[in-house]
């Protein structure tokens, strides 16, 4: 049986009534408040339930998460009782991992989503390809690389202070996005979409391309205008698009 009730996971759940439900996973230093809007634009039809990581808003007390089992040991539980019979999935850039590989363990479970849509975020790597990580780096080059990357918002270096409040989450969050590496061969069995900024600098669409190896289903390679966030500067043509991928399938 699902719920619908508030949680420190979906701390705004919707309102009921959908054919299905969306499940949101923000980007690295994001909370769940980041998908307030789609829970209007969606509806009546999808119920979008945006997901809270520890580490932010109202689930701030708890630390993040660096490790991706650990993650959902924590998050499986919890999303368990929000599906409905119909549902799908979406990540924007850490968030994409993040609904990945839920989507991967749910499928294990024999509760499949319709849908799996990941957006500016690059496929899961061997880790001994020799790439440097940044979440390894010192804070001060931390910062200035997620700048120069274009991977957080221009406005928060506006305010010193914010910067320091988001630092170790936002460290933390890349944690779990660089040192992701499930076991090669556990691919998606459903349709995966991956949607790439055409002006994205961190994660050009040429990087995103490799999620074709993780998906043995149906998978759609789709660059959209815009830079990494994109998802929330086109919201509403995005939003199009999710509708009309959701309820014409």
């Amino acid at each position: 049986m699902s719920t619908s009730g508030t949680t420190p996971w979906t701390p705004f759940p919707p309102p009921g009534g959908g054919k299905l439900r969306l499940f949101c996973f923000p980007c690295a230093g994001q909370g769940a408040s980041a998908y307030r809007a789609w829970q209007r634009l969606l509806a009546p039809e999808i119920d979008a339930v945006p997901v809270q990581l520890p580490g932010r808003e109202g689930h701030a007390t708890a630390p993040p998460y660096t490790d991706m089992d650990a993650l959902m040991d924590a998050l499986l539980p919890a999303l368990r009782g929000q599906l409905t019979e119909r549902f799908a999935l979406f990540g924007h850039s850490m968030g994409g991992v993040v609904a990945f590989e839920t989507a991967r363990r749910l499928e294990a479970e024999g509760r499949s989503p319709e849908h799996v849509f990941v957006a500016a975020q690059r496929p899961p790597r061997d880790p001994g390809d020799g790439q440097w990580e940044l979440h390894e780096l010192p804070h001060a080059a931390f910062m200035t690389m997620l700048g120069l990357l274009g991977q957080v918002p221009a406005e928060m270096f506006e305010d010193p202070s914010a910067v320091t409040r988001a630092a170790d989450t936002l460290r933390a969050d890349f944690a779990l996005a660089e040192t992701y590496a499930p076991p090669v061969g556990r691919r998606l069995a459903g349709p995966l979409t991956v949607l790439a900024g055409l002006a994205d600098s961190g994660v050009p669409p040429a990087a995103l391309r490799g999620w074709r190896e993780w998906a043995s289903g149906a998978f759609t390679f789709r660059p959209v205008p815009g830079d990494h966030f994109f998802v929330h500067e086109r919201t509403e043509e995005i939003v199009g698009l999710l509708r009309s991928t959701l309820l014409t399938a």
